[in-house]
């Protein structure tokens, strides 16, 4: 089997796996940080790799954010805009299913204060990632042995090759 294609049906079962560790911690509310996750199989000095792309926030959700880098100071009074306030307020009507504004808004500042207070997630680091590759270690060691045994037959091959030529 070409060894690029036991590499893309290994990426293939990493992202599965990964998606369903986002459904697991219930990180799935809109699907889009689901759906972000992409392989690419890359060759380099050492080889070829296997790389996993996702959303940036999903970086947070599984590692955490510290309180301190909560992008969130008590509000002046004077308005403004904030991007974190109005992904909690969309948070708020998406996941909780709050239709009023002001409504939405107020949580969206509660979920914030609480952040500031002790990060996020709250309930701590999700550790996706980590999941991931402990639920797939099985696979990854089968697939580790493919393709030793196919690179193996193709050294084999060229070999052969070179002594015929």
């Amino acid at each position: 089997m070409e060894s690029n294609d036991l590499l893309q049906r290994l990426a293939n079962v990493l992202i599965k796996e990964m998606q369903m560790q986002l459904k697991i911690a219930n990180h799935i509310m809109t699907g889009a940080l689901s759906d972000s996750i992409e392989s690419r199989i890359l060759s380099t000095i050492e080889g070829r790799k296997i790389e996993i792309w996702i959303e940036q926030y999903g970086i947070a959700l599984d590692q955490g954010v510290p309180p301190d880098r909560i992008p969130f100071t008590e509000p002046s009074g004077r308005g403004g805009r904030s991007k974190y306030i109005e992904g909690l307020q969309r948070f708020a009507q998406l996941k909780l299913g709050v239709t009023d504004n002001r409504e939405s808004l107020s949580i969206a500042f509660a979920i914030a204060r609480k952040h500031k207070k002790v990060g996020m997630p709250v309930k701590g680091p999700t550790k996706f990632i980590d999941k991931t590759l402990d639920a797939t270690e099985d696979e990854i060691q089968k697939f580790v042995e493919e393709w030793s045994e196919a690179v193996f037959i193709a050294k084999i091959e060229s070999i052969i090759q070179n002594i015929r030529a």
